[in-house]
């Protein structure tokens, strides 16, 4: 259910030099490299150019789909012969016309330009034949190289977006039949040798594990960039909460796709094709019904009015993993430590036996997919699929199936690879929320974190919520086309409850998945509870590291259909809602996204407590706001875990 995310600011410079002729090839050592990041001399870029043409392929039932197929040119002329197919679906147009024939910019809001991107597309524009669109290849940066080394792309719209007829079908059973059918014709193409791997990310990483799910002969590997496995804990309601953040980013962005950004095939030369595929569909699109279904099915066993559970038997991928395991399809997966599907991305890895690869990145859903300071994404790409569709043995299989980047360590140190998750060698180490010294803030308190426990019989913090709390409007959860902001976390702080250990004298690593477990006393119907975990320099500032939540109602624990790590979960069902007993303690606990992150000496952990987040999720306002009491006694102590793991060297 999300938008594409390959951002423009790595690669608008370098495909604007290319265009000019400024780019140059100097020599490269072709001595055969192949390791994490670095790939080189296994095969050669036998090729200089590309030629895009974009058709109708037609479903079993009738329903044309549009597509962009491009092949790898000498001389100007398409390569001859049978090539391996890179294959994404895609309800995010296979091309955007950038400008329409005034001359305007039409991406330039829906992704975030500044001035400097927009010059750099400007210039384009003037100086290329297709200057006015936004392609495959230059949407996926990574993808040029491999298609002058011997492979061929198609990207194709599905049902009911872009040029595509026919109304689109959103549940992922519905999908992975179209894709099946896809496949099939596509292996039985003149440009096609049988071989197709798969690449996308977000809803087109989705997809991919529901077409691995149907055993298709010609699928040969994944290349998945930040999925999900349940969307309904993943961005639609985070611990039972509806993400307005994202809802409505989502509503607002995919109205573009039915834009004037949509791109006619080549052979609709009046755009005839394109008008009759839009106005057939109507107001069966993406962007007008994505709003009304994520906020009418507030539960997981919410049901349609046909009775199906929309996230379950829908929006659901975790019914497929049994499936995908027979099918033995072999998958790359790529997340990051701000990516709105980290928890998910390594619940695939724990769920999945087929050959398999997870990268941890320390970026957000906006920039993962790209090549950037911490790794060549390009070789990872080309690594993979030179092992799965053209047989190189690159020795890729045979390292350790996970890469991880830990944020805020020196960086020739920071990449760590590791055969489990949860890492062997991690300490669970609880930290208790207690008093303090300070005194009182506005707002909030100034408790300590430690790893002794309370020993007091009677000790709690009263709090009124502040519903204005916030972690700000540049979050993970609108971090999509653009990259997140956080803000200094102080200005939040100051209206929560705070509780932080004493500076640090050495080097802290969390790796893993931080557990929050809170009592608390209160006479409210309901609560919102958020937990930041943050890190204070020494200057006072205060850096979002991670975060977890969970509605009070929705505590009652349950047992996963999959394997959760051992972690909490929360089935979210309406029917398993526990009220809040009045004034009587509950204790609610829940696990914080995951995370690998050094708290260097000096800086301080802290946990930040608080129950709204004004500008991320819609938690009701009660008039007059309530009073709780947060626990922190030897009976009910309030505390968290985090997954601590000795530094090297």
């Amino acid at each position: 259910m999300q938008l594409p995310t390959t951002s423009l600011r790595g690669t608008l410079l370098a495909a604007v030099l290319m265009a000019v002729g400024f780019a140059c090839t100097p020599p490269v050592d072709q001595t055969p490299v192949s390791r994490f990041g670095v790939y080189r001399g296994f095969s050669a870029a036998a090729y200089d150019g590309t030629q895009r043409t974009s058709a109708y392929l037609p479903l079993a039932d009738g329903t044309r789909l549009a597509y962009d197929l491009i092949l790898p040119t000498t001389d100007g002329r398409p390569a001859r012969g049978p090539l391996p197919v890179l294959f994404k679906y895609t309800p995010y147009l296979r091309t955007f016309t950038i400008y329409d024939r005034h001359g305007n910019n039409l991406i330039a809001d829906l992704l975030g330009l500044g001035w400097k991107e927009r010059a750099m597309l400007r210039l384009r524009y003037w100086i290329q034949d297709q200057g006015h669109l936004m392609d495959p290849l230059f949407r996926t940066g990574w993808l040029p190289a491999l298609v002058r080394h011997g492979y061929a792309v198609i990207v194709v719209e599905r049902p009911g977006t872009g040029a595509s007829f026919g109304v689109m079908n959103p549940s992922f059973e519905g999908g992975a039949r179209e894709a099946n059918e896809i496949l099939n014709w596509i292996a039985s193409q003149p440009w096609c040798d049988g071989n197709i791997g798969m690449f996308g990310d977000s809803w087109e990483a989705q997809i991919q594990f529901a077409v691995a799910a149907t055993g298709n002969p010609h699928l040969k590997a994944l290349f998945a960039t930040s999925s999900s496995m349940d969307n309904y804990t993943a961005v639609a309601y985070p611990g039972g909460v509806y993400n307005k953040a994202f809802g409505a980013f989502f509503s607002w962005s995919t109205s573009f796709f039915e834009s004037d950004v949509l791109t006619p095939v080549d052979s609709d030369t009046n755009g005839a094709l394109l008008a009759q595929a839009r106005a057939a569909r109507g107001a069966s699109t993406v962007g007008r019904q994505s709003a009304a279904v994520l906020t009418q099915h507030p539960f997981r066993d919410s049901r349609t009015p046909s009775g199906r559970s929309l996230w379950s038997d829908q929006f659901a991928l975790y019914p497929f993993i049994e499936r995908i395991n027979r099918s033995g399809v072999p998958i790359y997966m790529t997340t990051g430590w701000y990516d709105l599907f980290t928890a998910d991305m390594f619940l695939w890895y724990g769920n999945l036996s087929v050959p398999k690869r997870l990268v941890v990145r320390p970026l957000d859903h906006s920039e993962v997919e790209d090549t950037q300071f911490d790794l060549d994404y390009a070789a990872e790409a080309h690594r993979w699929f030179d092992y799965w569709l053209k047989d190189i043995d690159n020795g890729i299989i045979r390292e350790p199936p996970l890469h991880y980047y830990v944020m805020d360590a020196p960086h020739a140190e920071a990449w760590r690879a590791s055969t489990a998750w949860p890492l062997d060698r991690q300490t669970p180490t609880r930290f208790y929320l207690g008093g303090g010294t300070a005194g009182r803030r506005s707002g909030g308190n100034d408790g300590g974190l430690s790893t002794d426990a309370p020993v007091e019989t009677a000790a709690f913090d009263a709090h009124t919520i502040d519903y204005m709390t916030t972690s700000g409007t540049h979050s993970r959860w609108t971090a999509i086309n653009w990259p997140r902001r956080y803000p200094d976390m102080r200005s939040n702080d100051a209206r929560a409850l705070t509780y932080t250990t004493p500076p640090l004298e050495h080097d802290v690593e969390v790796v893993g998945h931080p557990i929050a477990q809170l009592w608390l006393t209160t006479d409210a119907p309901d609560l919102d509870a958020f937990v930041y975990l943050e890190d204070v320099g020494p200057d006072g500032h205060s850096r979002y590291v991670t975060e977890g939540n969970l509605r009070t109602t929705h505590r009652k624990p349950s047992t996963a259909p999959f394997d959760t790590f051992g972690l909490p979960y929360h089935s979210h069902f309406e029917s398993d809602l526990e009220p809040i007993p009045p004034g009587r303690p509950i204790d609610l606990s829940f696990s914080l996204l995951p995370t690998a992150y050094r708290f260097r000496p000096g800086h301080r952990i802290r946990i930040a407590v608080t129950f709204a987040d004004a500008d991320n999720f819609d938690t009701p306002v009660l008039e007059p706001a309530p009073t709780l009491h947060l626990l922190r006694e030897a009976g009910h102590a309030s505390w968290v875990v985090l997954p601590v793991v000795q530094p090297p060297g």
